[in-house]
This record gives C-alpha cells, structure tokens and sequence, in this order.
C-alpha cells in the first residue's frame, strides 16, 4: 500500500473539501463566475494526488499543496478562506505519504 490509512483519508478529504468549499460559496454568493473559477480550480488541483502513480504521488501532493496554498494566499481575504481545509489535507497527506518500497 502506498499510503498508511491517515495519508489516504486525507487525500481523499481535500478534494472533498475543496468541493463543498465551492458548494457553499456558490450557495451563499450565487454562481459567480470568479466562485466557480477558483473553486473548480481548486478541487481539481486538490484532486490531481489522486490518479497520479503511486511512486509520484507524494511528490504530487506537494506541488497541488503548494498550488492551493498560493490560491489560498491570492484570495485569503475574499474566498481563499474556504479552502483551508483542503490544504490542510494535503499537507497532512503529504507528510503521511510513504512511497510503496521495492
């Protein structure tokens, strides 16, 4: 297995995050273009660690990390609070990630 149980919970939650943090703001903010933009983004971004091969996936985590957290940076004072939870996943899968050994 190539990620304990934690590491594969969280990289299952941040996608989940990401898509309700888009499902919120479309529901209180109307489907704005921007919303839907950054939130889309976002939980694709989120979502990319999950189909990429295991041997590169923790490698994956941290390069999607770091994209949610500079959209998380760009939008900190409007929407990039919603979306804390889905970095924190990923951080959290990240540093849970062990590659599968040979």
């Amino acid at each position: 297995m190539a990620t304990p149980s934690g590491g594969k919970a969280a990289l299952i939650a941040a996608p989940i995050a990401a898509a309700v943090a888009t499902a919120i703001l479309t529901a209180t903010a109307g489907p704005v273009p921007q919303v839907l933009a950054w939130g889309g983004s976002t939980t694709l971004i989120s979502l990319a660690p999950l189909i990429v091969p295991a041997p590169y996936r923790r490698t994956a985590i941290w390069i999607c990390a770091a994209a949610v957290l500079a959209a998380v940076g760009l939008a900190i004072l409007t929407i990039g609070a919603y979306f804390v939870p889905a970095l924190i996943a990923l951080v959290v899968a990240g540093a849970t990630c062990r590659p599968r050994s040979v």
